[in-house]
């Protein structure tokens, strides 16, 4: 299956092609996951048929598969975009990750500052602009939410509008 360059021999088949083949013969009930009762059998058999001649050894079909399964998700991952609404914000951009790191950070200080605000009158006029602005900042990140894609359970990124707001 490797070449002696290091790359994968795929016998004329792309890296998708091949992954649904190596799937379908796991895959026993064909619901297109595999189950821990499939993947026992799996196991079963690639062990069971390590010392045979001109079989492929288990650590290498394993290697291969993981290979293939990768290649073939990330190209899905790629192409799968729902929607096309340029000004919504992608769910995996590293603005999004730093701002609900923000987010947070500012409810941990939220957290720890209205108790004592509570408590203590002269703390309470001392943390009320910073409250405040707090606040307004909670009231942006509830309108981002409405202005964001998110990644539903098939890992598809969903980038429309109508289906966002939802």
């Amino acid at each position: 299956m490797m070449n002696e360059h290091g790359a994968m021999n795929l016998d004329g088949l792309s890296a998708e092609e091949l992954a649904d083949k190596m799937m379908a013969d796991v895959d026993i009930d064909g619901d297109g996951m595999i189950d821990m009762n499939e993947f026992t059998e799996m196991m079963r058999k690639t062990s069971s048929s390590e010392g045979k001649q001109g079989e492929t050894s288990f650590n290498h079909r394993m290697s291969q598969l993981a290979k293939t399964v990768l290649v073939a998700h990330q190209k899905k991952i790629e192409t799968s975009v729902i929607g096309q609404d340029m000004w919504l914000i992608h769910p995996l951009r590293n603005t999004h990750a730093t701002w609900d790191i923000i987010i947070s950070i500012l409810i941990l200080l939220t957290v720890v500052t209205m108790p004592l605000s509570l408590g203590w009158e002269e703390l309470n006029e001392f943390f009320f602009g910073m409250n405040l602005a707090v606040d307004f900042i909670f009231l942006l990140d509830v309108c981002k939410n409405f202005c964001t894609g998110y990644v539903d359970e098939n890992d598809a990124i969903i980038m429309d509008v109508t289906l966002v707001r939802r």
